[in-house]
C-alpha cells in the first residue's frame, strides 16, 4: 500500500479544479484466486467494480465501459494484475453551497506493476469535470 502523509501531499489537475491526493492504494487483484482462466478473472474483475460502485458515493472507474466489453468476450490474455484506488479531495465547493466543507472524488482503475501510479492518475483525472463527479463534505465540529 502506497499513502501520502499530510505534508506531502500531490497536487493534481482535475479539469478545472486543482485537487489533492489523500491516499492511494494498490492491492493485487487476483488475491484469493486460487485457480481460474482470464475469463473468469474478467467476470469477477466485473462483479467487485459493481460492488465498490455501490459502496463508494463518487467513484469513476477508468475504462468501465471497455472493462464490461471484456467480461463478456472469452479472452485469454490475463488483465493487468493490479487494482489501483485514489482519493482525493479538493477546497472547491458548488456555488449553492455556503456552509463550510470540502469535495471529495475517488478513482480506481487497473495496471502492471512496472506502471507508475501517480502518473497513471495524472493522466486519468486531466480531462476529467471534478465539479460534475466529485461530492461535497461538510465539515465537522
Amino acid at each position: 500500500m502506497i499513502q501520502t502523509g499530510n505534508d506531502e501531499l500531490r497536487s493534481y489537475q482535475v479539469g478545472p479544479v486543482r485537487a489533492e491526493l489523500r491516499a492511494l492504494t494498490v492491492s493485487d487483484d487476483r488475491e484469493g484466486m486460487l485457480e481460474g482462466t482470464p475469463h473468469l478473472h474478467r467476470r469477477f474483475r466485473l462483479m467487485r467494480i459493481e460492488k465498490a460502485m455501490a459502496a463508494t458515493p463518487h467513484l469513476y472507474v477508468h475504462d468501465l465501459n471497455q472493462l464490461r466489453a471484456d467480461a463478456d468476450r472469452r479472452v485469454e490474455e490475463w488483465l493487468p494484475r493490479e487494482t489501483v484506488h485514489a482519493r482525493l479531495t479538493s477546497r472547491w465547493k458548488p456555488e449553492d453551497t455556503a456552509e463550510p466543507g470540502h469535495t471529495v472524488f475517488s478513482v480506481m482503475w487497473f495496471q502492471t506493476a512496472a506502471q507508475d501510479p501517480f502518473a497513471h492518475l495524472a493522466t486519468i483525472v486531466r480531462p476529467l469535470d471534478w465539479t460534475s463527479l466529485a461530492r461535497f463534505v461538510p465539515f465537522e465540529d
